[in-house]
């Protein structure tokens, strides 16, 4: 059970960093060769391979998007005694955006993280939005 909470704090808190806008605070807990996967047909959609390419993508939401705030409503673990720090984890999160050029939207997500001797491996975004409302925030 204290591997869950620990799991459960460190998603919040890596939220937390990203709405503070300190992208270098929520890189330390990815691994050098993490994936991270971001659905849709964008210019900024697909897989991005190790720690550098993960930061850079988050660097990019900072510079598309100035005003971010994420809300996290549950988070939840798919091993509960964890103590290696081996898990999987799945944040559900409600965002408020405006991008650079003025243009506000609101939706909802899960984020799904493989965690792998305690930093994530892997990281996955799934958006309850529909395509043409968060192209519009990227811009396209």
């Amino acid at each position: 059970m204290i591997g869950a909470i620990i799991a459960k704090k460190s998603v919040k808190a890596a939220l937390e960093a990203l709405n503070r806008r300190d992208v270098k605070s929520f890189m330390k807990s990815w691994a050098e060769d993490a994936v991270w996967m971001y659905p849709g047909n964008l210019s900024i959609s697909g897989s991005f391979r190790g720690k550098r390419a993960v930061g850079e993508w988050f660097e990019n939401l900072m510079r598309q998007f100035p005003q971010l705030k994420f809300t996290v409503r549950s988070v939840s673990v798919s091993n509960m005694f964890d103590l290696a720090g081996n898990n999987t984890a799945a944040a559900y999160w409600d965002v408020a955006l405006t991008n650079k050029d003025g243009h506000h939207l609101e939706y909802s997500g899960v984020t799904t993280l493989t965690i792998k001797k305690g930093k994530v491996a892997e990281g996955c975004d799934f958006l309850f939005a529909v395509d043409e409302h968060v192209s519009r925030g990227w811009g396209e």
